[in-house]
């Protein structure tokens, strides 16, 4: 039912003119129409004219306003339509980069060092896009959003990938043809079809050595958070977690074997020894360390056959080691954990951990592993001075971004809020630096936490193709 609503003939305005009536008549009815009428077919053509269009979603990396790209070593004596095209490339990445045409392969060399990657073209051209302020697309002058390289850390350095980390979403292979490289590929390119993981049911397993240890508070931290998490959502009902004197190698791979997880979660130390012997250290490099502080043998997890899970490893080298320590200088070397980085870094240089190997080259292979090059800290755990845990941004990569319904979300994206915060430190870490050369009380302490946290979680590295996402629940 419409109420009749009867119009005042005038209305009044709050300004005042002395020299006449301050109340004002309506206009005749016809007339304020046909205004409308002007003024809507104005804000339809300003909504056509002035409007920004609606951004693509960083997400959908078949975009190309956002790309997918391969990065390989550059090589003088390759001629430049041929390094344009990739033609040194073996031969499964010719077929991804045929599968995923307009995709652009760009170069690295030392002298561009962490500033630029280098792009040719079919005209004989060249540019040093910037990795810092880069265009995303797959277009002339653009780098791709996400990016895969493939090139050993000693060919193209971690560092480069760590730089490439705070802007785009960065993963890495480094399979020949006969270590599994088709295996991959062949799974990238169906997505996966026919893999027998369950994305219903992850599985964490956490060790856990008492309150005085580090693996006591990265359970707290976040396997334990994790695990509320997947136990409140019904979709993720059959999660198992193996805890403190269950995280045995043996029970690990058990579960493995029985369950197909479709999501790996594991935290524990990771093996950095024996020190004294280089080619033991190397041939067990990151391998987890069970409760009975035993490393889980490479030679059991090869009897599992990962099926498209992905894995999230927080031990220390889980995803390598590199050639120089970026903690050298941060720690007293005389002994402890100062000693284990100078001389894993002495005795195994940069490299990629046998375990991620061996998953992504299986015949039935990882989708992606993602963990840390050189050792975690408890202080990127939790804050120091006020012991408070500071994970939420790992827990959601790990909940909320992987298991989104709305949208596959690349794993490569469900990360970006850790490189973020890494950035965040990396700032803080230089206004402390300014505190420091003032010689402030405390300064050299709030100067040396940001400087670690933000290299922590720069050294976060996705090992696999970074647009890898979890088959929908």
């Amino acid at each position: 039912m419409t109420v009749p609503v009867d119009i005042p003939p005038t209305m009044q305005i709050n300004a005042w003119n002395p020299e006449g009536d301050n109340r004002g008549a309506l206009a005749p009815i016809g007339r304020f129409a046909a205004r409308r009428q002007v003024m809507s077919e104005q804000l339809r053509r300003f909504k056509r004219v002035l409007a920004p269009p609606v951004p693509v979603p960083l997400e959908d990396w078949r975009h190309p306003e956002v790309g997918w790209g391969l990065v390989l070593p550059d090589d003088d004596s390759i001629p430049v339509q041929a390094r344009a095209r990739g033609d040194d490339a073996p031969e499964p990445l010719r077929r991804l980069l045929a599968a995923r045409p307009g995709s652009p392969v760009l170069r690295w060399s030392p002298h561009l060092q962490q500033l630029a990657l280098r792009r040719y073209y079919d005209d004989g051209t060249a540019q040093d896009l910037l990795i810092a302020t880069p265009t995303y697309g797959v277009a002339r002058g653009c780098i791709p959003h996400y990016l895969l390289i493939y090139a050993a850390p000693s060919v193209i350095p971690w560092s480069v990938q760590y730089a490439l980390n705070l802007a785009l979403c960065v993963g890495r292979l480094d399979l020949a043809v006969n270590e599994g490289l088709d295996n991959y590929v062949d799974a990238l390119l169906s997505d996966w079809a026919g893999a027998k993981s369950d994305v219903h049911a992850p599985l964490i397993w956490s060790t856990d050595h008492g309150s005085d240890d580090i693996t006591w508070l990265m359970a707290r931290a976040i396997a334990n958070p994790l695990m509320e998490k997947y136990r409140a959502d019904p979709d993720l009902a059959q999660v198992v977690h193996l805890k403190a004197a269950q995280a045995s190698g043996v029970n690990l791979l058990t579960e493995l074997t029985a369950r197909r997880p479709g999501l790996v979660v594991t935290t524990s130390h990771g093996m950095t020894g024996p020190l004294s012997d280089a080619a033991a250290l190397t041939a067990q490099l990151g391998l987890l360390v069970d409760a009975d502080h035993q490393p889980v043998p490479l030679a059991q997890m090869k009897e599992w056959a990962p099926e498209g899970a992905l894995w999230y490893a927080h031990a220390c080298c889980a995803a390598g080691s590199d050639e120089a320590s970026r903690y050298v200088d941060l720690l007293d070397v005389s002994g402890g954990a100062g000693r284990i980085v100078r001389d894993v870094a002495a005795h195994a240089g940069a490299r990629i951990a046998p375990l991620p190997r061996m998953l992504l080259g299986q015949p039935a292979p990882l989708r992606a592993f993602v963990g840390h090059v050189e050792p975690t800290f408890d202080w990127t755990l939790r804050q120091p001075e006020s012991g408070q845990v500071t994970t939420r941004a790992l827990v959601d990569a790990l909940y909320t971004q992987l298991y989104n319904q709305a949208v596959r979300t690349p794993v490569g994206w469900a990360l970006r809020e850790l490189y973020r915060q890494s950035g965040a430190f990396y700032g803080a870490w230089q206004e402390a630096r300014g505190a420091v050369d003032r010689d402030e009380a405390g300064a050299r302490e709030r100067s040396l936490y940001r400087q670690l946290v933000a290299m922590d979680l720069q050294t976060l590295v996705v090992l696999g193709d970074p647009t890898v996402a979890l088959p929908p629940l």
